[in-house]
């Protein structure tokens, strides 16, 4: 799954919501998460969710764990949602393909926000003539 800009680029990196059960997969998948981990999830949940989201945006991969801003942060030593959100907007600056959150619309932002000022994708709202 790439998506393409209209600056011609490829968003280099992947929001990977967490999704347990179905309505976290669905809230996960309405604030902005291009994938959703189910790792987590019980058979029926599992079940559940590929009922009701398209199996692309399933990630089920045991081998392979993407950069977690939760985690990450955490192990800084720094607590809270601004340090995740900071963490996620660094591993985008670094070019992280994919970076896993609690924190689906926050880093969402965040992620867009970093791309944005890398060049990758116009930004959300442009404000001129602020003198």
């Amino acid at each position: 799954m790439l998506r393409q800009t209209q600056y011609g680029g490829s968003v280099t990196t992947l929001l990977l919501g967490v999704g347990a059960d179905p309505q976290q997969a669905a809230k996960a998948r309405a604030e902005g998460a291009d994938l959703i981990d189910v790792r987590g999830a019980t058979r029926g949940a599992l079940a559940a969710i590929r009922a009701s989201l398209p199996a692309g945006v399933l990630w089920t991969d045991q081998r392979t764990d993407p950069l977690d801003a939760d985690e990450l942060a955490a192990k800084a030593g720094v607590a809270g949602r601004a340090a995740v959100i900071a963490t996620a907007a660094v591993c985008t600056w670094l070019g992280a393909p994919v970076v896993r959150s609690r924190h689906t619309r926050a880093v969402r932002r965040s992620i867009d926000m970093t791309a944005s000022i890398a060049g990758h994708r116009p930004p959300s709202h442009a404000v001129r003539g602020l003198a």
